[in-house]
């Protein structure tokens, strides 16, 4: 697993087949449709994104529900549970540096079976505007539809190290 680092190696958060995962990845993994990402890029007078196609996203240039499965069996080494973020969490919380929580601020929510793509990335990369266009990508607090137990910013004692203010639930 890779430690979390604010704004590069990210936290997400993997629905697929109606089971939760947590990932720390790359950021880059995460920009789905790397076809418009491109295309974004061109527009800008800038036609060298093919040099940042990770080599976990070879041959996925979108990445969507019917290629899921491949691309999340090239990151399984990237899985983390929600224990050991939360230990690390703790970890890194002693030493009381605010860039050290956000670092462990999850970034993304990727629902493949829902089509639905959440970002709270910090830094100003509209990861949400590239998702398949058959995709729902929104900028918002996804937090709330994280499963209870999932929530490694919430000890066993129910300590809260993350704001968290949607109370929806994937399970309803």
């Amino acid at each position: 697993m890779l430690e979390p680092i604010y704004a590069e190696n990210v936290i997400v958060g993997v629905v697929h087949k109606k089971q939760f995962q947590w990932y720390v990845t790359d950021r880059e993994l995460w920009y789905l449709d790397y076809v418009k990402f491109a295309q974004a890029f061109e527009n800008e007078g800038d036609s060298a994104v093919d040099e940042y196609i990770e080599p976990e996203r070879k041959g996925i240039e979108v990445l969507s529900s019917e290629n899921a499965e491949l691309f999340l069996q090239r990151i399984e080494s990237y899985q983390a549970d929600a224990a050991t973020l939360l230990k690390l969490f703790e970890n890194k919380i002693e030493s009381v540096d605010e860039e050290d929580v956000l670092d462990f601020s999850p970034s993304f929510l990727v629902n493949f079976d829902q089509k639905t793509f959440y970002s709270l990335f910090p830094e100003p990369a509209s990861f949400e505007e590239y998702v398949p266009s058959d995709w729902k990508g929104m900028y918002e607090d996804f937090t709330g539809l994280i499963p209870e137990i999932e929530k490694y910013w919430v000890n066993k004692d129910g300590k809260i190290y993350l704001s968290c203010e949607s109370k929806q639930s994937m399970e309803g």
